[in-house]
């Protein structure tokens, strides 16, 4: 990584909201010139994913929380793999505008935006042949960018599962795409908006037995150049092996990956640089193997508990059978985000089973096992069997302890930017972490790593809340006004994401798979 070992942290401090710099800001959104939400290759060959696909049918909570039954004889093919796109990417809203459709999609994204690309790098699996691909959501089909068997690109030391598994599947981030509306801010909402793809692609995985891993530490000029990436406007961020511990396929001879020259439809007419996105991707980069291994390797573990005084409150998740449970399938086509809140209560049990759902261990390559970065601090306004107040979650203890009580709807909104919407949410969690630790520890890509992981959690209280009949929206933030609040407990943390949840004050209309309508209808 670059020596600039300050890029990171400078990026965070230049980038964070205050009632002045956002009062002040003289960002404005230019709507003739908004991108396009997706992405369209010229004069390439496109493959139609089956419409027929399997569907998600275990029970939405075991499969969030990572549930893996190991089923030797279980195989991915081009079915399975259109499932998991689908259901982590994939078109389940068609909404008429002005202008045209607009098509919501199975993950949250920020500002609805939807800045990530997914890309499948993939031996021979029935009904696809190897190669790299683009994953285009619109006409829900694969765009070839490389024949034949790229898996050993990936390979790198301490990831050889990116070469043995199947499929691999890139996220990365156009990066204009989101800055059009958040500027330079908006390179944290690479993490927040993959991690919740990533979410849904664990529990996908996970509902087929399918055993996923996601990985932060791979050479970066290598994938992007493997993907056809064009530098300083799109790069990779976090590679998912889907797959793992099936089968081995025959080996094949390792490709170098030439550039490739591809040709892209323009996503607006012009486009805005925001040098300060790029100097800290840069900085964080990862320029070799060894290097890349190394990285994997360094997380330091707290040696401390993060205790705190005050009342504890033991967690108490619902027990299987205390109330159905929907599967994955249905849970994702009903999650929207949330656009206002009934002032309603939610029960201690619900509270529990979302942070019991989302806190669990996630496979990421820089984390020791039973290991996170990320501690869930929350308002509570309105939760049956538990004070209002700010509290704190002892992950190890498995208990949440009052930091503060008393009623703080207007503070969970104002921290949220003034907006109302988290003032009547029941409960708002702010994911929180030491940055100055997690750097030390992991260097730049540290930063890179947190803001991911917490991205990953927040999609998991998506899930969960939808699991449960309840609702969920996500928010920026004011940075250092978060940081005050929850302090002393929380001082020299960071604020990564914030999510409130609560009961919707409106009936949603649940979203469908749009790839098994017919071209007629998705046209209109």
């Amino acid at each position: 990584m670059s020596d600039n070992s300050n890029s990171a942290l400078s990026y965070h401090e230049e980038t964070k909201h205050s009632e002045l710099s956002v009062r002040m800001s003289a960002h404005y959104l230019d709507w003739n010139n908004k991108p396009s939400p997706f992405k369209h290759y010229r004069n390439l060959p496109s493959i139609p994913l089956p419409r027929n696909f399997p569907h998600p049918r275990e029970e939405s909570l075991r499969a969030i929380r990572g549930f893996y039954p190991i089923i030797a004889s279980k195989r991915l093919d081009v079915g399975i793999l259109a499932e998991i796109l689908f259901f982590s990417a994939g078109l389940t809203r068609r909404v008429s505008m002005g202008t045209g459709p607009y098509y919501m999609r199975a993950a949250p994204a920020t500002g609805a935006l939807y800045p990530i690309e997914l890309y499948v790098i993939c031996g021979d699996i029935p009904g696809l042949r190897a190669g790299v691909y683009h994953f285009n959501p619109l006409d829900f089909a694969l765009v070839r960018l490389r024949e034949g068997d790229y898996r050993a690109e990936l390979g790198a030391p301490g990831h050889e599962e990116n070469l043995t598994c199947p499929v691999t599947i890139a996220l990365t981030s156009l990066a204009w795409r989101n800055a059009w509306k958040y500027g330079a801010r908006s390179y944290r909402h690479w993490f927040w908006d993959s991690g919740a793809i990533a979410a849904n692609l664990l529990a996908t995985s996970a509902s087929e037995a399918l055993i996923a891993k996601l990985t932060v530490g791979f050479v970066d000029s290598e994938v992007d150049r493997l993907l056809g990436l064009v530098k300083g406007k799109e790069a990779t961020v976090a590679l998912a092996p889907i797959g793992l511990g099936l089968p081995q396929q025959a080996e094949r001879t390792a490709k170098a990956s030439s550039r490739l020259d591809l040709e892209v439809e323009p996503l607006s007419q012009e486009e805005v640089e925001y040098p300060i996105i790029w100097k800290a991707n840069e900085a964080s980069s990862l320029r070799g193997s060894a290097e890349a291994k190394e990285w994997g390797q360094s997380f330091k573990s707290r040696t401390n508990g993060n205790r705190a005084d005050g009342a504890t409150f033991p967690l108490r998740p619902l027990k299987e059978g205390d109330s159905p449970v929907p599967s994955l399938e249905e849970v994702i086509l009903r999650r929207g985000s949330t656009r206002k809140f009934a002032r309603q209560p939610i029960s201690f049990e619900q509270l529990s089973t979302i942070v019991d759902a989302s806190a669990t261990v996630i496979p990421l390559d820089f984390l020791p096992h039973r290991e996170t970065a990320i501690d869930f601090y929350f308002i509570a306004n309105e939760v049956s069997g538990l004070p209002s107040g700010s509290y704190f979650f002892d992950r190890r203890a498995k208990f949440f302890v009052q930091l503060k009580d008393g009623n703080l709807r207007n503070t969970s909104g104002y921290l949220c930017l003034e907006q109302p919407l988290f003032s009547d949410a029941s409960v708002v969690f702010y994911l929180m972490t030491d940055l100055r630790r997690v750097v030390s520890s992991l260097g730049e890509r540290g930063y890179r790593a947190a803001q991911f992981e917490a991205g990953i959690r927040a999609g998991k209280i998506y899930l969960s809340s939808y699991s449960l009949g309840m609702g969920a929206s996500g928010s920026t933030f004011y940075d250092d006004a978060v940081t005050e609040f929850f302090s002393p407990h929380a001082k020299g943390k960071s604020t990564m994401i914030a999510v409130g949840i609560g009961v919707p004050a409106y009936r949603a209309r649940t979203g469908r798979i749009l790839p098994q309508m017919s071209a007629k209808a998705r046209t209109g």
